[in-house]
């Protein structure tokens, strides 16, 4: 693994004028998928690469000014003032994204967050917070981080006060809700172990940057690295899948344990990563068996604590019944938050998954810097958000 490799990969991903791809081929750019690339940069050191203040202006362009959202071009405009965090759920990823990419190439969001105001209480916040569906936590802790974040951009790029005893609060509401008896969020509600541990990671950051302890963390630990397949990645269906790894390395490394058995688990993950690289210099989503057999096992003995009726299901369909009808095996065209605009084929090189296995094998070599053999300097995010890390 080289930098300038994956530099010239991420630059072969350039659109016309200004933004980039999410994977070549199908050629789609949107905020998201430009967004992907420059942090991508910044996490290798290599945003010099690129011209700043043209890249600032996709993004700069797309701000509503009523809400303070930023709104991709493939998408209508907003009809409502009012967006919801369901109904509008990609507007608000997408500017999740863009306000860490533009802080990375030096610019700020023109206009407030507006769409924010009504959750500037304590009371609000409450409200909304347990009005989420907490059977999915996945999908519904990004909710929270997107809050999380915008609250904290607020609090360390404008010196908000009130916005940071937002985030604290949200932490309190948080440390509330999580069930004892995982450490994770929403298994009290239905959720599996691998669904919550998903929904986890998206609180971590701001747990650690806010310097909070996090809640029932060895349960936790214990419940994540239970996660494990045998190739060394976090997927049930085999050969990993770029946010889950990320999510299960992120949160084994912020839990801090220092002994041979979390070696062991990191350095398996760390070798299988850099093995996934293509040689375009891209990293896959994932690279599923020809045969996905023995992958997923552990949620499907009753007596284990893994066990859940819809992994059961999942797994028996995919991985069983799929190694003998190709057809049930997972699908190798996926669409990035369910968008036509966003779409990628998981074998092959994304800017998306490039990103996040990268973040994943930074993490692994701020715990273990002796296994590094590579020339990439590591920058991680200064902001707490996708792409932060504490060292």
């Amino acid at each position: 693994m080289k930098k300038q490799q994956i530099i010239n990969y991420i630059l072969s991903l350039k659109a016309p004028d200004n933004g980039f791809f999410l994977q070549s081929g199908f050629n789609q750019k949107t905020l998201m998928s430009s967004a992907f690339s420059i942090l991508c940069l910044e996490l290798i050191d290599g945003i010099e690469n690129i011209d700043k203040e043209k890249e600032a202006e996709l993004f700069l362009n797309a701000q509503d000014s009523d809400t303070g959202l930023f709104i991709d071009s493939t998408r209508e405009p907003l009809k409502n003032k009012s967006p919801n965090f369901e109904d509008d759920y990609f507007d608000f990823q997408t500017t999740t994204f863009t306000i860490s990419a533009l802080d990375a190439l030096g610019y700020q969001p023109k206009y407030r967050f507006k769409i924010l105001d009504d959750k500037r209480s304590f009371n609000s916040l409450r409200e909304w917070f347990y009005q989420l569906d907490w059977s999915n936590p996945w999908h519904e802790s990004n909710k929270v981080m997107f809050l999380l974040q915008f609250f904290s951009h607020e609090h360390i790029r404008y010196n908000e006060k009130e916005s940071k005893s937002l985030v604290l609060y949200i932490l309190d509401l948080l440390d509330e809700s999580v069930d004892e008896k995982s450490g994770f969020w929403g298994t009290d509600q239905g959720a599996s172990i691998f669904n919550a541990m998903a929904g986890a990671f998206h609180f971590y950051n701001h747990y650690k940057y806010y310097q909070r302890d996090i809640p029932y963390q060895n349960l936790a630990y214990l419940n994540t690295i239970s996660l494990q397949e045998r190739d060394g990645l976090f997927h049930p269906l085999g050969g990993g899948g770029a946010c889950e790894d990320l999510d299960a390395v992120d949160m084994i490394y912020k839990m801090q344990k220092h002994d041979y058995k979390n070696e062991i688990i990191l350095s398996r993950a760390y070798k299988s990563i850099m093995e996934s690289q293509n040689d375009d210099g891209g990293f896959p989503w994932a690279l599923r068996p020809r045969i996905p057999l023995n992958y997923g096992s552990q949620y499907l003995n009753p007596i284990k604590s893994n066990f859940h009726f819809g992994m059961f299901r999942w797994v028996i369909k995919r991985n069983i019944l799929g190694s003998f009808i190709p057809l049930l095996k997972d699908s190798k065209l996926y669409r990035y938050s369910g968008s036509d605009n966003m779409k990628y084929y998981i074998n092959k090189s994304d800017i998306w998954s490039t990103w996040f296995r990268l973040l994943a094998l930074a993490t692994i070599e701020c715990q273990y810097p002796e296994i590094i053999n590579h020339d990439i300097k590591f920058q991680f995010r200064s902001l707490p958000s996708l792409g932060w890390q504490f060292v």
